[in-house]
């Protein structure tokens, strides 16, 4: 569906400001991702990830599946690339999870929406209820991950042992992302970085194993630091 949208288009959204003065301070308010309207004089429009899931589905009956496509990189007067294109919302949460000795987190909760093809997520047998996208942070998973990847993150429930693979898991209120290898001589799982030169595997000790959880497994990176 398309991404950006005119006050006067909101204004007819059950949930939103019917006025454009309510519609402007709400979006000051929120601190909106908003842009110019090209040929609209003065005149803003509003992304779509500003909303709510309620509001989403409403543009999604009025205004139908077309996705409007900004290209990264465009020419002077070049006109914006226009394609039909299947999305799904994934939920972005304030979790900084540590490719290091672990970050702490006290409160989670939804900072925005990203919206992601429909068929990548099949891929991955994902949807907005089993996705989530949070950031990592360090660099012990070099060079796999990145500090300030942001990764999608299979929450399902997971059989134990898990597979090997990279997870994210917690430890009390720290939160990491490591590759897990499952050692069934200690019945126990090893914690491994992929950056080996820095940081050295270890195996969960019993303490620790009382405080472990797995939240999901990371299958691929959303966005790609540049470093």
């Amino acid at each position: 569906m398309r991404e950006w949208f005119l006050s006067s288009e909101l204004m007819e959204i059950d949930g939103l400001p019917s006025s454009p003065q309510g519609l402007s301070q709400k979006a000051k308010r929120n601190d909106w991702k908003s842009r110019k309207a090209s040929g609209k004089g003065t005149a803003l429009e509003y992304h779509i990830s500003n909303f709510s899931n309620d509001v989403i589905e409403q543009l999604q009956a009025k205004y139908g599946q077309e996705a409007e496509i900004t290209p990264l990189h465009s020419n002077a007067g070049e006109m914006r690339e226009l394609t039909s294109l299947e999305v799904e919302p994934i939920p972005v949460y304030n979790v900084y999870a540590a490719c290091g000795f672990g970050s702490l987190v006290d409160t989670e909760y939804q900072i925005r929406t990203t919206y992601l093809p429909s068929d990548m997520l099949r891929r991955f047998g994902l949807c907005t209820k089993t996705g989530r996208i949070i950031t990592c942070q360090g660099d012990s998973m070099e060079d796999t991950l990145s500090d300030g990847d942001e990764v999608l993150v299979d929450i399902r429930e997971l059989d134990h042992p898990v597979k090997n693979g990279v997870y994210v898991v917690r430890i009390g209120k720290h939160v990491f992302i490591k590759r897990l290898k499952y050692n069934i001589l200690a019945e126990s799982y090893d914690v491994v970085s992929d950056n080996t030169e820095e940081y050295d595997p270890f195996t969960l000790t019993k303490q620790q194993l009382e405080e472990f959880a797995i939240e999901g497994k990371v299958v691929t990176t959303v966005m790609k630091a540049v470093l």
